[in-house]
């Protein structure tokens, strides 16, 4: 016989946030009839506002190449204005986007425990680049071999747009009488050795064994420092926030889990760890912490 009560105990909870969410299309080539979704912003009715980005930062990548950057920035200016357009007017009527082609969808209802569960539900029913595999894993395992790291290399030009005198620090190696290999660092100058890595869902554990080989080349340039021992050994992730609504509840999981497996290891070998979410976030820390 069934338990009533407690049935009636094991129902969820209503969700507590409700709102509206749209979906914003930007057309690339005009009268072509062709709309990706770009963006998805939601509203919720005690006035919070978030926008956000509705395609993956690695599938743009994948679909542009190295002409991504040009439409990642167009992207965050969208982005930004429409944010401070719901910021003051806490409506989506009356904004005006800033590129032409840029239409936005109709408002639709939604609730969930939190405005980006509301933001996941408009990418779920919108966008379906957002959860797209780029490539599968025997694809990313060759290409992984082959190809240059363009998170590497647009960091690398990022920093030097703002200082062209680091080019000297980039992509240094620490050679050892042991017959140790070289240690390869990404950014090594007379205070710091800075590698830096990624944490994506796709090919997630080859990412994993990419960060830990850096943080032991970081280890071995540590125990070898000569008599002007550096100040800081540090290797940087890009990794998504924990509420990009491109990501599932369960790629945070798996991205959460596999950082802090670099944590574990990092304070096994004395040298540290730091998260960033943007190449804007990784540039300022290297000129912060690397002058």
């Amino acid at each position: 016989m069934l338990n009533l009560d407690l049935l009636m105990k094991n129902i969820p909870p209503m969700p507590s946030i409700k709102g509206q969410w749209r979906s914003f299309y930007l057309e690339p080539m005009l009268g072509s009839g062709e709309r990706l979704t770009i963006m998805v912003a939601a509203i919720s009715n005690d006035g919070q506002a978030i926008v956000k980005p509705a395609i993956r930062k690695e599938v743009i990548e994948a679909m542009y190449g190295f002409k991504s950057n040009a439409f990642l920035s167009m992207v965050e200016i969208l982005c930004n204005s429409l944010r401070d357009h719901l910021l003051t007017n806490k409506s989506f009527e009356g904004w005006i986007s800033p590129v032409t082609g840029v239409t936005a969808g109709s408002s639709r209802e939604a609730a969930s425990a939190s405005v980006t569960g509301i933001l996941r539900q408009a990418i779920a029913l919108s966008s379906s680049l957002s959860t797209l595999n780029v490539e599968d894993s025997s694809q990313v395992t060759k290409k992984h071999r082959t190809e240059k790291d363009r998170w590497a290399t647009q960091l690398m030009q990022a920093v030097l747009t703002k200082d062209p005198s680091r080019e000297r620090y980039f992509n240094r190696s620490v050679t050892f009488t042991d017959g140790h290999r070289p240690a390869k660092i990404f950014y090594l100058s007379e205070k710091c050795a800075l590698n830096t890595g990624k944490l994506v869902p796709a090919n997630l554990n080859q990412l994993v064994s990419d960060n830990k080989a850096k943080i032991s080349d970081l280890s071995m340039a540590k125990l070898h420092d000569d008599m002007f021992p550096r100040n800081r050994h540090e290797l940087l992730v890009f990794r998504p926030p924990a509420d990009d609504p491109r990501y599932t509840d369960k790629n945070i999981l798996a991205i959460e889990s596999a950082f802090l497996s670099l944590e574990d290891l990092a304070d096994a070998y004395s040298v540290s760890v730091s998260a960033v979410y943007s190449v804007e976030h990784a540039v300022s820390k290297i000129i912060g912490i690397a002058a």
